[in-house]
């Protein structure tokens, strides 16, 4: 009784983040809920109920089923045999889950659903509130001891998800990847990074599963790329990087089941599905999949390997995160700064290269491989792309001279000097309002360039009719396309192109996805969200609002209330069993002086619930 009117005064207690965590939690439908009895309702739905009470683990579940029984606080360890403070930290989490209340004067009393839930689960064969208040054993874990191979193939797996995360970032700045609508790549774009980074497409979604949870990639629309946070990333050392994934694996591990996950780390437990699925007995799959999926980049990361935690995993659950780092970078290969320059125009580093010689060579060269040696081919269109990029054929030739070990082949002295003739001959840029855009009515984009018979080669390729080129002098065409596809339509036609500028510039122009209607990123909302809007309505405890609403929930509920009235000078308080509230006014049974009472409902300025 009263259990409406209770919560929604502890509701309007609470902070706005604790709120905040009940509406997912429950999922209470916001559209219906006007104040915090409507909210306060919404939680005590039976299936609202069920919910949040599938998601405690045994021992809470143990202290939950107990207190049915109408144990007072100090006495339910007793019953349980448990210690106090376990049982108080169980009792803490059920009050902050609004599934107990506890005014501190009797018993830890349960919401009302929780007993229907408790029937009908061991109605339907699950463990029921006899079973899960009984003591029981964990199952038995069988914990793999490290071998003496354990950290090597960790350091090995650490290295080599830096590596697929890596790769894959830098695909996704040169083309980034399309999202379907449950927030996952395209399968033709994972097989892409796959490709690019040496990988599968389940391991390249797990890698970027891990990347957006440490920042490194962005979700705009309807396509995943590459964040700021990801460029600097890139730009840091492996057992950095290592560690932003890792911490932010940690973090991102469910906070119902991070205490239990981790202690199992910190003893190396070989079937945590098992454990947790034990631990947590009517979860089911709101346990089971989010801790596959931990497990599963616990041992991508090297943190644990075949159910064995590494030493520097071991460190990185026990909160020594700058330790682990700095134990993964004392086992990985020395990292390498100079390279071998080869007649064949390609690049190896015989070992790691280091970050700065790794985006370096990227600027200037394509990556074909990265093992023991890591592999770049210095192409013309690298050159180019180096070049567009600021660099001269004068800083290239020097660049390479300062890493190289062999000197510079003359093979690619050549090619540098040859792009760089060639670089510019093809220009593409934007038409702009301007009277370049009252000369071309309706074009997007030009290409230009001082050789004609470049110009005259382009509007007659077949491979580039899609983009509608028009001529506009022997020097110039035209496109309804904008100038970023005529540019990477051109690229791929293999072109000396270079995008510029309003004022001729050389511009870099990264490769976008094609984007789909359909998954165009939806408006940002200008609605206040659910707590928001509670807070806004709600005007305080003496308001006449928020005392007619508890009145009302008294007349339902069959509530005896003690209620406040102030008339004139004079205060005066009752306490009735409310029958009705119509009229302005409250009509009650008042017990103590047995006779029938209607009271103003202008002079009540108090309400709270009898006993």
């Amino acid at each position: 009784m009263g259990e409406a009117f209770a919560i929604a005064r502890r509701l309007r207690e609470l902070p706005d983040d604790a709120l905040r965590r009940l509406t997912p939690d429950r999922r209470a439908s916001s559209a219906r809920i006007a104040d915090f009895f409507d909210f306060a309702e919404a939680l005590l739905d039976d299936a609202s109920v069920a919910r949040r009470m599938a998601l405690l683990d045994r021992d809470t579940l143990a202290v939950l089923a107990a207190a049915l029984d109408g144990t007072e606080r100090h006495s339910l360890a007793t019953a349980l045999g448990r210690e106090q403070s376990e049982v108080d930290a169980a009792l803490e989490r059920l009050e902050r889950d609004i599934l107990v209340l506890d005014d501190g004067a009797g018993p830890i009393r349960p919401v009302s659903a929780v007993a229907a839930v408790f029937e009908e689960w061991a109605a339907s064969g699950r463990p029921g509130r006899a079973e899960l208040r009984l003591p029981a054993a964990a199952p038995t874990s069988h914990a793999t001891r490290p071998s003496p191979d354990t950290d090597a193939l960790a350091s090995e797996r650490a290295a080599g998800s830096v590596g697929i995360v890596g790769e894959s970032l830098h695909e996704l700045d040169r083309e980034p990847a399309r999202l379907l609508g449950r927030g996952a790549p395209s399968m033709p774009d994972l097989k892409r990074l796959a490709a690019a980074a040496a990988s599968t497409p389940d391991q390249i979604e797990l890698a970027l599963s891990v990347a957006s949870a440490a920042g490194l990639t962005d979700a705009i629309g309807s396509a995943i790329r590459l964040s700021e946070v990801g460029e600097a990333w890139l730009a840091s050392a492996t057992a950095e990087r290592w560690l932003r994934l890792a911490t932010a694996w940690r973090d991102a591990i469910p906070a119902t089941i991070r205490d239990r996950i981790l202690t199992a780390y910190r003893r190396g437990s070989v079937d945590l599905v098992e454990e947790l699925s034990w631990w947590y007995p009517l979860a089911e799959d709101a346990v089971v999949a989010p801790t596959r999926a931990v497990d599963a980049v616990a041992e991508l990361l090297g943190i644990t390997v075949d159910g064995a935690t590494s030493g520097f995993g071991r460190l990185l659950v026990d909160d020594h995160a700058a330790d682990a780092a700095s134990t993964l970078a004392s086992m990985l290969p020395a990292e390498v700064s100079q390279v071998v320059l080869q007649d064949d125009l390609t690049v190896i580093a015989l070992g790691p290269p280091t970050a700065e010689l790794d985006v370096r060579l990227r600027a200037l060269a394509e990556p074909e491989g990265r093992a023991q040696a890591s592999r770049y081919r210095i192409t013309t269109a690298s050159v180019t792309r180096a070049l567009a990029d600021g660099d001269t054929a004068e800083d290239l030739l020097a660049y390479l001279e300062s890493i190289s070990l062999t000197g510079v082949p003359q093979p690619l002295r050549y090619l540098v000097s040859e792009a760089a003739s060639r670089f510019g001959l093809v220009r593409v840029g934007t038409i702009r309002a301007s009277a370049d855009a009252s000369a071309d009515p309706g074009r997007s984009s030009y290409i230009r360039s001082e050789d004609a018979g470049l110009i005259a080669a382009i509007s007659v390729d077949q491979s580039l009719v899609a983009l509608g080129l028009r001529p506009s002098d022997e020097h110039r065409l035209t496109s309804r396309i904008e100038a970023a596809t005529v540019y990477w339509a051109l690229h791929d036609a293999r072109y000396p192109v270079v995008a510029e500028d309003d004022g001729g510039a050389p511009l870099r122009i990264r490769r976008q996805p094609v984007m789909r209607t359909n998954l165009s990123a939806p408006a940002a909302s200008t609605e206040p969200d659910l707590v928001s809007r509670l807070r806004a309505d709600d005007s305080g405890d003496t308001s006449s609002a928020w005392l007619a609403k508890q009145l009302e929930i008294a007349v339902r509920d069959h509530t005896p209330v003690t209620v406040q009235l102030q008339h004139g000078e004079r205060r005066s308080t009752f306490t009735i069993e409310p029958v009705s509230l119509a009229g302005g006014r409250l009509r009650g049974l008042d017990r103590s002086a047995d006779v029938e009472r209607t009271l103003p409902l202008a002079m009540i300025t108090e309400v709270r619930i009898a006993g």
